[in-house]
């Protein structure tokens, strides 16, 4: 099961490398962007965003938030991305709103990192690190994964415009569907990470970055 599943992965990969490589681009974009937006901060936007993240190291130390709640959060959150890229993905005119979607994601990674290690230096490197890559393990692979997808279907949309349309198109919305699908599981299981994991490593690192 496990050879037969790699098998499939091995062999999806080398035919959409392409495409993997362009949405990897698109998403390190967002993420030079994302850190790159943190020097073009005015003063006051500066101030304002230091005073509630230095609130929020305060309260995480000293309150606990539902994990029902939190975890209702965390899915949502990953589950509107991966069901833009779904709905993106059916139509031709989204292919572009793919992209900005899978930039958009780096761009927040980015950012986030960005303006914590302008705010705290190393200690601010080692808690983006720490805080964001159990879950973003996960979330990454997945989002460059849907997007891949989502755009492979849309072009194949495209093509079908100016090309006998064959008998195998039904087959293709049951496979990009399961794909997505699967994808949609695994953001649950990020989920399922950031707020039963991530919590309790962030409330360790705040207590020295405070």
């Amino acid at each position: 099961m496990r050879f037969w599943v790699r098998q499939i992965l091995t062999e999806y990969f080398k035919q959409k490398w392409l495409m993997f490589l362009f949405i990897t681009v698109f998403f390190c974009m967002g993420i030079i962007f994302g850190a790159f937006a943190v020097k073009t901060m005015n003063a006051d936007q500066a101030d304002h965003l230091s005073g509630y993240f230095n609130g929020f190291l305060e309260k995480v130390t000293t309150t606990s938030l539902s994990e029902q709640i939190y975890f209702r959060q965390n899915v949502l959150h990953n589950l509107y991305i991966m069901g833009a890229l779904f709905l993106l993905g059916f139509t031709v005119v989204g292919i572009p709103f793919i992209l900005i979607t899978v930039f958009s994601r780096g761009f927040i990674l980015g950012f986030t990192i960005g303006f914590l290690v302008k705010e705290k230096a190393v200690k601010g490197f080692a808690f983006a690190l720490v805080s964001m890559f159990p879950h973003n393990i996960i979330v990454i692979p997945t989002v460059i994964i849907g997007g891949v997808t989502a755009l492979s279907f849309s072009v194949m949309l495209l093509k079908r415009r100016f090309t006998v349309r064959n008998q195998g198109f039904r087959g293709s919305v049951v496979s990009y569907a399961a794909v997505m699908g699967i994808l949609c599981l695994l953001t649950g299981a990020a989920g399922l990470i950031e707020t039963y994991l991530t919590p309790v490593i962030v409330k360790t690192a705040a207590v020295y970055l405070r």
